[in-house]
């Protein structure tokens, strides 16, 4: 594989990045209001989300494809003078961060602290250890494969986390569920502002009810659907 030469170029078209990001942030640029209800009336309006990416890991290559749909569409109304809203939210509910963290303590349990795994000879003997318990079942389709996808190529826990370029004291960290959303949140949401996405981010929020607005709001939704008698249980 041939050397780069030089970044110069790279170098400079970055530098232009980063004076624009910073000249939307100053200018607050993509916040938006109820209060300009003249310009909606005017302009027309537009509101645009994204599936909650989940949280026990970094954003990825996929992430970026299927945002870039919600990017541009919003970037267009926006040209056409509409209001526009792009809010964002962080998915962290769920069983996969609480068996994430269950397994880094068993794992600590088993094989001590940082871990002293067996090799690959000691394990093929161990026919106990099941698939199912290093990769979590799901019925949906492609999620066994993200699931995969995570975990590389090793079958611990504390392997997939060292992947992630992570020392043994921070992975310790990891063993219980709410360090997960302490941790990654702030990562995906410098990712996708070094993207450059057009995202109100007074909006942006987390789910579960670490975040006792949204989950009040979810409260609400189930709450007023079994008053109207669309949910059975």
């Amino acid at each position: 594989m041939a050397e780069r030469k030089g970044t110069a170029k790279v170098d400079f078209l970055k530098k232009i990045e980063k004076e624009i990001q910073q000249k939307w942030d100053t200018e607050r640029v993509f916040e938006v209001n109820a209060s300009n209800l003249e310009k909606q009336t005017s302009k027309g309006k537009y509101f645009v989300t994204f599936p909650y990416p989940y949280m026990n890991g970094r954003l990825h290559l996929g992430h970026t494809f299927s945002l870039s749909k919600c990017e541009f569409a919003v970037g267009y109304q926006r040209l056409k003078g509409k209001c526009c809203l792009f809010p964002f939210g962080l998915h962290c509910t769920g069983m996969p961060i609480k068996a994430c963290a269950d397994k880094l303590k068993r794992e600590i349990e088993l094989y001590g602290c940082p871990p002293d795994f067996p090799d690959e000879e000691e394990e093929e003997e161990e026919t106990s250890v099941k698939t199912e318990d290093i990769i979590i079942k799901d019925k949906a389709k492609g999620k066994k494969s993200k699931a995969a996808a995570k975990a590389g190529s090793s079958k611990y826990q504390w392997g997939i986390m060292k992947s992630l370029g992570l020392s043994d004291e921070e992975i310790v960290k990891f063993s219980e569920a709410e360090h997960w959303l302490d941790y990654f949140p702030p990562l995906a949401i410098q990712d996708l502002k070094r993207m450059g996405l057009k995202v109100d981010w007074r909006r942006s929020f987390i789910t579960t009810d670490v975040n006792p607005y949204y989950d009040s709001f979810v409260r609400w939704q189930f709450l007023t659907l079994k008053k109207k008698k669309k949910k059975k249980k």
